[in-house]
């Protein structure tokens, strides 16, 4: 009995010590797991707060909030920061709390990190679009399909047709062409005897410019299916700061809007396709848009006397287009925004289309594509929406009723980026969509002040419409020579009704 005793007290304290074995063994597992976690904890957190840091440090650098957002900002992470770090850096705290502190700091680093990543975009974005100091203008040698002419080479030593100007960056084109390709020049005073010559068979090569070259195919349908463009001069315009500066934040401004009848990059001289003054009180969030009609007969205030289309005062510079729409208004344009064909299509598309509403059912083949628009709501996408502000063939009032689908077409813009979370969900993706095809010489100061103000309220912007109208007819023209063109006659009743109410915009009422 007493060896059985014995015998068991001793099989109990062998258990007893591969028990103790164990538990130690699963101690020295856990204290070594601890510390190669406590190791990771310590470097993430010097990560962490290097990071919030630098998002701090760039928050306070672009200048995108207004002082009691950027404060309520700022304390929001430095609280979390607060909460979090001690938690990672020091091994006092209990583990559930350092996995939840790992979890939130790892949450508003990827915070911080795209913060930094959208500011850091944004001021690179109005770098490239409001430090734009030069345009370039076009030039094309264009032959006949089956003239024989393949490339520049092969027109070499050739007689050339030209537009007869004074204007220097044509004789700079012309220079240029000379010295590549020692070509000699006959000149013809008007556009239609070129286009003309160039059709019937009289000239085989003629030289315009981009601009000029718009024009021809806009008067005569079938130049661009016959002719082809053999060689490109690219001249190299310098632009003038017309800006006309105000408080952004606390004064009415007015804005013009010219839409070039290009795609691709914006630095490409041509045709104000799209005219229109953005009147903005920020104190009573009031947006006026006012539509010029394309085919306005004013003056041109380079060409002493001489009179053209308000579309073509784009042929001649964003300052020619600006000090018309001035003179025919009376009032300062304090900045403009230049955008094309590509800037619409892409901005669209990147905010997820947009709705318009339509007056009427009809077709348009928008950029060589056919589409069909329905009276009342339509669903646009980047290339419908360039179709439908487009289209003036389709109407009896012609360019008047294309306005107000242009001003449709901007409202829409306007709503979805300011009404609802689009232009935050799709920031990065809209930027790069147009950062090629706008241009301002509103500053990035003051583009930055405006955002702010958004910011700091979201408020809600009263939006309204208007078209100076007049009535169709036919003249000749500056940028043409002698052959007529279709313009309008402007309603001097229309226009003073229109400036009237834009003052009264700009004063509140």
């Amino acid at each position: 009995m007493i060896w059985e005793k014995e015998k068991g007290e001793l099989v109990h304290d062998m258990r007893s010590e591969k028990h103790n074995r164990k538990e130690h063994k699963n101690k020295e597992k856990k204290e070594k797991g601890m510390g190669g976690f406590h190791l990771f904890a310590r470097v993430w957190s010097v990560l962490y707060l290097l990071i919030v840091i630098g998002f701090l440090g760039v928050l306070i650098y672009t200048n995108l909030l207004r002082l009691k957002l950027l404060c309520i900002v700022a304390a929001a992470v430095l609280l979390i920061l607060l909460l979090t770090f001690p938690a990672l850096f020091f091994k006092k705290f209990k583990k559930s709390r350092r996995i939840i502190a790992l979890i939130l700091s790892v949450a508003v680093s990827a915070a911080c990190v795209g913060g930094i990543f959208y500011m850091t975009g944004t001021l690179d974005f109005f770098s490239k679009i409001t430090n734009v100091k030069t345009s370039i203008e076009k030039y094309y040698a264009v032959v006949r399909k089956d003239s024989g002419y393949d490339s520049g080479d092969s027109i070499r030593g050739e007689t050339v047709h030209t537009y007869m100007t004074n204007d220097i960056h044509y004789s700079e084109a012309k220079n240029k062409l000379q010295d590549d390709l020692a070509v000699e020049y006959k000149m013809e005073e008007n556009l239609s005897g070129l286009a003309d010559g160039l059709l019937n068979s009289s000239y085989d090569i003629i030289f315009v410019s981009e601009a000029h070259y718009s024009t021809i195919t806009e008067e005569y349908s079938d130049f661009e299916t016959r002719t082809k463009i053999i060689y490109t001069a690219e001249i190299e315009i310098s632009s003038e700061d017309i800006a006309k500066e105000v408080n952004v934040t606390e004064e009415s401004f007015n804005i013009y809007i010219s839409g070039l009848d290009t795609e691709g990059s914006i630095d490409t001289v041509s045709r104000s396709d799209v005219n229109m003054i953005v009147t903005v009180n920020p104190k009573t969030h009031q947006v006026l848009l006012t539509s010029l009609p394309r085919d306005s007969y004013i003056d041109l205030s380079e060409k002493k006397g001489a009179k053209d289309k308000l579309t073509h005062t784009g042929l001649y510079g964003i300052g020619e287009t600006v000090a018309a729409a001035e003179r025919l208004t009376g009032i300062d344009i304090n900045y403009y925004v230049k955008v094309n064909y590509t800037t619409v299509k892409n901005l669209v598309d990147a905010i997820g289309g947009i709705d318009v509403h339509s007056d009427f059912t009809f077709t348009t083949h928008g950029m060589g594509v056919y589409y069909a628009f329905y009276e009342g709501e339509n669903h646009l996408d980047g290339s419908m929406a360039l179709a439908f502000a487009r289209e003036r063939k389709s109407f009896s009032d012609g360019d008047l009723q294309r306005n107000k689908n242009q001003q449709q077409v901007l409202e829409a813009v306007l709503k979805k980026a300011t009404t609802n979370t689009t232009i935050l969900t799709r920031y990065t993706t809209v930027l790069n969509a147009v950062e090629n095809s706008i241009e301002t010489n509103m500053s990035q100061k003051e583009i930055q002040e405006l955002i702010k103000m958004q910011l700091d309220g979201m408020p809600g912007w009263d939006i309204e419409k208007q078209s100076i109208t007049g009535m169709p007819g036919s003249a000749l023209c500056y940028s043409t020579g002698d052959y007529y063109v279709s313009i309008v006659d402007l309603d001097q009743e229309s226009v003073v009704s229109s400036v009237d109410r834009i003052i009264r915009v700009m004063d509140g009422q």
